[in-house]
C-alpha cells in the first residue's frame, strides 16, 4: 500500500519521469550455497528466511537468515526435512507455513509440512498434505488459511487447527497464484487463467478465460488492483515474451507490453511507486537469463535495467523494507537498488506542478516512517529534508508530509519554475543519486482507491433541496435527480481557464463547475465537481480521465448505472 496524506487517498496510477539510475549490488555470502528451488520469505522484523534449495549435493535442510540492517547472512537450525521447489508462506501471526518438495528424488516424496517461529527460531511439524506438493504455488488468504495448489488437487491449510483440507481441483501449470484486494483468487495455468471464489473451505471457480497455453508465469498484484501476468513457457523449454493484465474491476484480461527477453521461471517483485522488477528465468535458445527489467504500467512496456553477472533460474525477488530487492538462488546473492523516481503523488506518473501532492520513491531514504501534520507540513521530517532545484537555479525546501525508508510524500513548493527541476534528499542515511523532473504548471491527478475506483463521493440534489452523499465504492444509480461526482486530485489548482478543464466519463464529456483547492487546508490538495448525466445510465463500470490545458491525468474507474 503506498502511504499518503489520509486513509482515501490512495495512489493508483505509475510513474513515467526522469530518474536516476538503478544498479545490482553484491548482496554478501549466503551459509549455503543454493542452486535452485529455495523460499525467501520476508519476516515481521524485516528479516528474510531463506530455507532449503539444492546444491550439487541434493536437497537441503539447512536454513539462513538475512538481515537487511547488517547485510549479513546467518544460519538458523534446520527444517524438519529436506527441501527443494518447497513453498514458505508468512501467516498472519508471524509464523512462517513450509510445505512441499518438488519429489524429482524418491526421497522428497513426502506430505509432510512444518511451522517455523521466530520468536524462538525453531522448526515444528505441522499437518499432513494429502498429495506431494512440487513446482505448485502458495498464497495467503483474506481469511488467515493457506491456499496450496498443485494440480489436480488444491488445499486449504488452517493455521489454527494445522489441518489441510482439499479444496477442489486446478489444473496443470498452477505454479503462481495471486490473491485480489477482494478475496478472490486468480490462478493462471497452462490451459487458461482461471478466477476462484475462495471465501470458503473450497475452491469455486467464478471465471474462465482463454490462456496462452503456458506454464512457468509469474503473477503480480499492481498498486491498482490489476494483476500482471508476465511470461512462461510457451512450448517445451521454449518461454514467450507474452505479458497479460486482469482488470478484476471490469472482469478482463487483455494483452500489455511484452518482455524484452522471453523467460519462464522468473522472479517479480512490485517497487515502491507501483512498478514490477523481473529477474532470473530460463529460456532454451538463451539459457539462464541474466537481464533485468522493469514493468511500467503508467506505458504498459518493459525497460532493461541492469544486468545480472549470474544468470538464475527459479530465484526469488524479495522486497526488503528499505526499498531494496533481495535476489537469491543459482549464484550469490544481489541487492537490486531501484533508481530513485518523482511522480505525482495521485496519479504516480509525471509532471509535477507548483502547490501539487508529489512522491519520491527510492531505497534507504530515511531511518524512521513518520508522518506530519498535513495543515502545517514541515521542512524536516525523520531527520531528512528535500531540496529541489528548478530550471532557472533556485533551491527551495519541500514542505514534507511522510517519510519512510522508501518513499517521501511532499508539496511541490509554490513558487518553483517551469522544466526539469532535480530533486536531493539531505541527511539521508546512504545519500542516494538525484532525481529529475518535469515540472509544468499543472499536472492533473486523480485520486484512487486500492482497486482504481477514483477516490472521491457523490452529492445528490433532491427535490426539497437537500443533499444525499452517495458512496463512490457503492454503485451510483442515476434517475431524474441531479448528482455531481465530487473527485480528489491534485495539479488541477492553476488551468488557464475552467473552459479548459474537462472531464470525460466513458469517453463522454461531462460538465466541470469547479476546479481547485480542496478548502480544508490540506496543502496541495485539490477537488473537482463533475455533473453527472443521464447518458452514463446503466454503463456500469467506466473510466473516467481528467484533461487540464491539455495535459491529461491517469484514468480511474466508477461504477454507474
Amino acid at each position: 500500500m503506498l502511504r499518503l496524506l489520509c486513509p482515501v487517498l490512495l495512489g493508483s496510477g505509475l510513474i513515467a519521469v526522469a530518474q536516476s539510475s538503478s544498479t545490482l549490488v553484491p548482496a554478501g555470502s549466503m551459509v549455503n550455497s543454493r542452486g535452485w528451488g529455495q523460499t525467501a520469505t520476508l519476516l515481521r522484523d524485516g528479516r528474510v528466511l531463506i530455507t532449503g534449495g539444492a546444491d550439487h549435493n541434493g536437497y537441503l535442510a539447512s536454513v539462513e537468515m538475512y538481515d537487511p540492517s547488517t547485510g549479513k547472512f546467518t544460519a538458523t537450525g534446520n527444517m524438519t526435512a529436506a527441501r527443494a521447489n518447497h513453498k514458505a508462506t508468512l501467516l498472519t501471526d508471524g509464523r512462517v507455513l513450509i510445505v512441499g518438495n518438488s519429489g524429482f528424488e524418491a526421497s522428497a516424496a513426502n506430505t509432510s509440512a512444518e511451522l517455523y517461529d521466530p520468536v524462538t527460531g525453531t522448526f515444528t511439524a505441522t499437518g499432513t498434505t494429502s498429495v506431494t506438493h512440487g513446482l505448485d504455488a502458495a498464497a495467503l488468504l483474506n481469511n488467515g488459511k493457506v491456499l496450496i495448489t498443485s494440480a489436480p488437487l488444491a488445499e486449504i491449510y488452517d493455521p489454527a487447527t494445522g489441518v489441510f483440507t482439499p479444496a477442489g481441483t486446478v489444473k496443470p501449470g498452477s505454479n503462481s497464484t495471486a490473491v485480489l484486494k477482494d478475496g478472490r483468487v486468480l490462478i493462471p495455468n497452462g490451459e487458461d487463467v482461471s478466477l476462484y471464489d475462495s471465501t470458503g473451505d473450497s475452491l469455486k471457480l467464478v471465471a474462465s478465460f482463454p490462456g496462452n497455453h503456458t506454464s512457468g508465469q509469474a503473477s503480480t498484484v499492481l498498486a491498482n488492483g490489476k494483476v500482471l501476468i508476465s511470461g512462461g513457457w510457451a512450448s517445451g523449454y521454449d518461454a514467450t515474451r507474452e505479458s497479460r493484465l486482469y482488470d478484476p474491476r471490469k472482469g478482463t484480461l487483455e494483452g500489455t507490453g511484452r518482455l524484452i527477453f522471453p523467460r519462464a521461471l522468473h522472479a517479480s517483485a512490485l517497487l515502491p511507486g507501483g512498478r514490477v522488477l523481473i529477474a532470473g528465468g530460463y529460456n532454451d535458445n538463451d539459457g539462464y537469463r541474466t537481464e533485468v527489467e522493469e514493468y511500467d504500467p503508467s506505458t504498459g512496456s518493459f525497460t532493461h535495467v541492469a544486468s545480472d553477472p549470474q544468470g538464475r533460474e527459479a530465484p526469488t525477488a524479495t522486497l526488503l523494507p528499505d526499498g531494496r530487492v533481495l535476489i537469491v538462488g543459482d549464484g550469490p546473492p544481489e541487492l537490486y537498488i531501484p533508481p530513485l523516481r518523482a511522480a505525482s503523488a495521485a496519479s504516480l506518473s509525471g509532471p509535477l506542478a507548483p502547490e501539487s501532492l508529489a512522491s519520491l520513491f527510492g531505497s534507504r531514504l530515511a531511518l524512521t516512517t513518520e508522518s506530519a501534520d498535513p495543515l502545517s507540513p514541515p521542512t524536516s521530517l525523520g531527520g531528512v529534508s528535500l531540496r529541489l532545484r528548478d530550471s532557472s537555479g533556485a533551491a527551495s525546501l519541500a514542505p514534507l508530509l511522510y517519510v519512510s525508508p522508501s518513499q517521501i510524500n511532499f508539496e511541490v513548493p509554490a513558487g518553483i519554475y517551469p522544466g526539469d527541476v532535480t530533486l536531493e534528499v539531505v541527511n539521508a542515511p546512504t545519500q542516494p543519486s538525484q532525481a529529475t523532473a518535469q515540472v509544468e504548471k499543472v499536472a492533473p491527478g486523480l485520486f484512487s482507491y486500492e482497486d482504481n475506483t477514483a477516490a472521491a463521493y457523490g452529492l445528490r440534489l433532491e427535490p426539497d433541496g437537500t443533499r444525499t452523499a452517495l458512496s463512490i465504492r457503492n454503485t451510483i444509480v442515476l434517475d431524474d435527480r441531479p448528482v455531481y461526482l465530487i473527485l480528489y486530485a491534485t495539479g488541477v489548482r492553476n488551468p488557464s481557464s475552467l473552459n479548459n478543464v474537462r472531464c470525460t466519463i466513458d469517453g463522454k464529456n461531462m460538465i466541470v463547475d469547479y476546479a481547485g483547492p480542496e478548502g480544508s487546508g490540506v496543502p496541495g490538495l485539490d477537488q473537482v465537481n463533475v455533473r453527472l448525466t443521464s447518458a452514463l445510465k446503466g454503463l456500469g463500470v467506466i473510466n473516467l480521465v481528467l484533461t487540464v490545458d491539455s495535459i491529461s491525468s491517469n484514468t480511474v474507474s466508477v461504477d454507474i448505472r
